[in-house]
């Protein structure tokens, strides 16, 4: 893969952050994140640490930008295009957090601002980026989803919505722009061990069942397995899939997943 630019949401931390650690060998990176500047800042060190310096080189922005803003999307590629002299023709679209609860006894708002984040958002970025993907006749766009698509779970109505949406918007729009050299996944994970699933993780360490019993491949997955993932499907090895949805998460949905 040539240093092409790799744009990625919520990409310094979590699932994000580890994607990025497997792209970093092979794309200079634009990391989007929300407000966590302390966080930013130690993602870019470490990235830093490990990749820069190496012969290939490796330059790596951070941007903070709240993704609510639709409207102010098409600025922050604009921006991005200037800073990296060019366009980023890969799109990872991994920013979210959960917000469960029985959705007869939560606010509308509420829903509406986790569809606008998990995928009107993502749609936003995939409008304003796929022009300058056309033009390099080459990109690669996944849209992180979950198995939560799938697998029904009570507190889980907004975001299961939002992920089935952009599984559905993935495969119509991986139609569209085949003929241009561009692909369109999407990765569902099962339960990896991030910040934001720590007290989902804790409860299953405390079940009787315990993770090898929630989980075939007996352990949690990381971010670095999703990252790994990502990378593959980037690459030019990857360029006869497209419009698909992969499952990573240990056998998990193999059985009773949500439960």
């Amino acid at each position: 893969m040539n240093r092409r630019v790799a744009l990625i949401t919520g990409g310094t931390s979590g699932i994000g952050l580890g994607i990025a650690k497997k792209l970093a060998p092979h794309f200079n990176l634009a990391l989007v994140y929300g407000s966590d500047h302390e966080k930013a800042e130690q993602a870019l060190n470490q990235l830093k640490q490990d990749f820069v310096g190496t012969p290939s080189d490796l330059k790596i922005i951070t941007y903070a930008q709240n993704l609510l803003q639709i409207e102010e999307i098409p600025a922050l590629i604009k921006k991005i295009n200037a800073d990296f002299a060019e366009a980023p023709t890969v799109l990872v679209n991994s920013a979210g957090r959960l917000r469960d609860g029985l959705f007869q006894s939560s606010k509308m708002s509420e829903h509406e601002e986790l569809l606008k984040e998990h995928l009107l958002a993502p749609m936003a970025l995939c409008h304003a980026t796929v022009r300058g993907m056309s033009m390099a006749k080459f990109g690669r766009i996944i849209n992180l989803s979950s198995i939560s698509a799938d697998y029904a779970k009570r507190g889980q109505t907004n975001y299961a919505a939002a992920k089935g949406g952009i599984e559905s918007f993935t495969r119509t729009f991986a139609l569209e722009v085949a003929h241009r050299g561009i692909t369109v996944n999407a990765i569902a994970p099962g339960l990896i061990q991030t910040p934001m699933t720590q007290i989902l993780v804790e409860k299953i360490q405390a079940s009787e069942d315990g993770i090898r019993g929630r989980i075939p491949a007996g352990r949690l997955g990381t971010p670095e397995d999703v990252g790994a993932l990502a990378a593959f499907l980037c690459s030019e090895d990857a360029s006869y899939i497209t419009g698909v949805s992969i499952t990573i998460d240990g056998g998990r949905s193999l059985g009773d997943p949500l439960s």
